[in-house]
């Protein structure tokens, strides 16, 4: 009849059943053009080479230190690897979120072999800071699609501790590579886009698979355990020994270096904690159609 109002609410219901599934779908696609943009800004230019490797000169430590986080990193190895997602996929087995084990693994396997295949088909200008493609790291892929894939077999409960640990973990890892001169910043940002872009791509296809996931869980808890793993990390790694000739000049310089890579760290988790919170429930259930059914 003329003049009559069209009924919105099937709409708003199809919207909310979909919405967080838009917002993975939305993410994956940023983060991948940001890695495509990254990737050419500080590959292929004579100013994105220089200040790369500016940011990375900057964060140094002593001797000691130095040879104590190169130590660090001879732990993320294949082996290591393997032993973590076991781990992943035993939880979620004990659990019974066998759709979180398959979405973990995914991720974990996508992330690396993405961030392998771009290094190997990959060339870096010469503009006389070394031609050795590093670009993105896969030491820091490792640990930060390890992460994300830990968000999302964890327990609700336990959650914002992943975050927490992740985020020093990823912390870390990023200092030690930059302390060793094994990877610029851009690597490690790099590493980043490629687990995030992978995370959310994984999401966007279990939601699609489920009918949809609504909602999104509130992200202020894992930003407050996120920015806390970043700080008890960076304070361990300046009483550790790093900073420049062991005291504290030019330390402001390398605290900018750290701090933009562990607040690119602590918005990537907490972006996909976010989004992941629908699927990681504790009473895990999928809508089919409208009707709401257990997760086979």
């Amino acid at each position: 009849m003329v003049g009559m109002r069209p009924d919105l609410a099937p709409l708003r219901r199809h919207w909310h059943r979909w919405r967080s599934t838009a917002a993975c779908v939305g993410v994956s696609l940023i983060s991948t053009t940001g890695l495509v943009w990254l990737g050419s800004r500080s590959q292929q230019t004579r100013l994105g080479q220089s200040l790369d490797q500016a940011g990375m000169d900057v964060v140094v430590g002593d001797e000691a230190t130095t040879r104590g986080l190169v130590g660090v990193l001879g732990y993320v190895s294949l082996g290591s690897i393997a032993v973590a997602v076991l781990l992943l996929v035993g939880v979620a087995t004990v659990r019974q979120r066998y759709a979180a084990a398959g979405a973990a693994v995914a991720l974990v396997v996508g992330a690396n072999l993405t961030t392998q295949a771009i290094k190997a088909l990959s060339d870096r200008a010469d503009f006389g800071y070394l031609t050795v493609e590093s670009f993105p790291s896969g030491h820091a892929t490792v640990v930060a699609s390890l992460v994300l894939a830990a968000l999302l077999v964890a327990p609700d409960a336990s959650r914002t501790t992943v975050s927490l640990v992740g985020l020093a973990a990823i912390t870390v890892t990023a200092a030690a590579m930059l302390v060793a001169s094994w990877h610029r910043p851009a690597d490690i940002i790099g590493s980043l886009l490629v687990s995030l872009a992978w995370g959310t791509a994984v999401l966007a296809v279990w939601g699609a698979l489920r009918g949809g996931m609504p909602g999104v869980e509130s992200a202020r808890p894992h930003r407050i355990f996120a920015t806390t793993g970043v700080v008890l990390a960076s304070a361990g790694l300046v009483a550790a020994g790093v900073r420049p000739d062991g005291g504290w000049d030019g330390f402001l310089d390398a605290g900018v270096v750290l701090a933009g890579i562990g607040l690119a760290s602590a918005l990537a988790v907490t972006t996909y904690a976010q989004l992941a919170g629908p699927v990681t429930a504790a009473a895990d259930v999928g809508a089919v159609g409208g009707r709401t059914v257990p997760e086979a």
